[in-house]
């Protein structure tokens, strides 16, 4: 009877002890089956330094732009030869190249100001900015005007046939451009000073709802990246017209710098993707183990840009004479719009809210 009592208390104990041992081995095994969650993506940062790196500097270089522009243009009206004048068309191209990083951030007191019609809509209507400059009279403020004021009415006064001389003849013509000229000087200074209220609000807004600052920022991103590719070259080359081109739609036509301002344009796109030398959208797709996704947006934007550096001629005389190659520069822009605008925008978890004819 002692020898079952000793028998029994063994089994038990070594039942206890065994069941112990699963306990453990079964804890273990949860800790290899549960890790710890990774760390959300710091988005907050993200926007603190688009906003301070990429956003407030590029305001305030096109500011500085614009006041060099109205600086050399009013030395030109007390003395017009062609020395002042070319340093006029310098420094509005200055500030053209300027505005390709300021138009891509339309959110906000861009946004709110409507800053970017009033500064670059183009084709520009040169009979209607003739027709202003005859009468004399015009509000230039007005939804009517917005095709024939900003950096594009510029192109056209500055390089249009004999324009040193049209210039000379006609004050109306001279106070035109000034005018022009400084209707942008107090649009963008009254965007920068919104924008020392407003960085606070776009730095606290990281949600991924289309209200947010992070979403308003990758639908912009990607809405100017599309107008890079339709407006500068699709439409003037004809892409959206059964491959027949259409000249007059050329940015920066009348002065020929189509290719410099697309190459601008693209830099910037390029540089606000990486956030520059901070934190960047290629940050968060390496966050998410993207990484295939990231190199592949880095490889077409290096291939863009090797892709514009080929061409010798205008876009315009690029067109006429070189159409193929026209044609496979629109091909490398239309082949990013995928990674950014699907693959990109998915990741991320953000709606694209704005609406394009292309099709994509």
């Amino acid at each position: 009877m002692k020898r079952n009592t000793k028998n029994m208390m063994t089994f038990k104990r070594l039942s206890i002890l065994g069941l112990m041992a699963v306990l453990i081995l079964g804890t273990a095994i949860s800790c290899k089956e549960d890790p710890q969650p990774t760390p959300e993506f710091d988005k907050a940062s993200l926007l603190v330094n688009i906003a301070d790196n990429q956003i407030i500097p590029a305001i305030n270089d096109f500011e500085t732009k614009i006041n060099t522009l109205e600086t050399d243009y009013l030395a030109f009206q007390a003395n017009q030869n062609a020395t002042t004048f070319e340093a006029v068309r310098n420094s509005w191209k200055a500030a053209y190249i300027s505005w390709q990083t300021v138009k891509i951030y339309d959110f906000g007191p861009v946004r709110d100001y409507a800053l970017k019609g009033a500064t670059a809509t183009y084709p520009t209507d040169t009979a209607k900015i003739n027709a202003n400059i005859a009468s004399g009279s015009y509000t230039l403020g007005t939804a009517a005007n917005v095709d024939a004021i900003g950096l594009p009415s510029l192109d056209y006064l500055l390089y249009r046939s004999d324009a040193l001389n049209e210039m000379i003849n006609s004050t109306n013509a001279t106070q035109y451009g000034l005018d022009v000229i400084q209707k942008m000087k107090t649009e963008i200074g009254t965007v920068k000073s919104q924008w020392t209220s407003y960085r606070s609000t776009f730095i606290a807004s990281t949600g991924t709802e289309t209200t947010s600052s992070f979403s308003e920022f990758v639908n912009e991103f990607n809405r100017d990246y599309e107008l890079a590719k339709n407006a500068k070259v699709g439409i003037p080359i004809g892409k959206q017209s059964l491959d027949i081109a259409l000249p007059e739609y050329f940015e920066a036509r009348y002065s020929g710098f189509s290719f410099e301002l697309l190459e601008a344009s693209i830099i910037a796109l390029r540089d606000a993707y990486t956030g520059g030398s901070g934190v960047g959208f290629d940050d968060y797709l390496l966050h998410l183990e993207r990484s295939a996704l990231n190199n592949t947006i880095n490889t077409n934007f290096a291939g863009i840009l090797t892709k514009i550096g080929t061409f010798n001629g205008t876009m315009e005389e690029e067109t006429a004479n070189n159409w193929a190659d026209m044609n496979d520069l629109y091909t490398l822009l239309q082949g990013q719009v995928v990674y950014l605008k699907t693959d990109m925008t998915s990741a991320f978890g953000v709606l694209i809210t704005y609406q394009d004819n292309d099709g994509d």
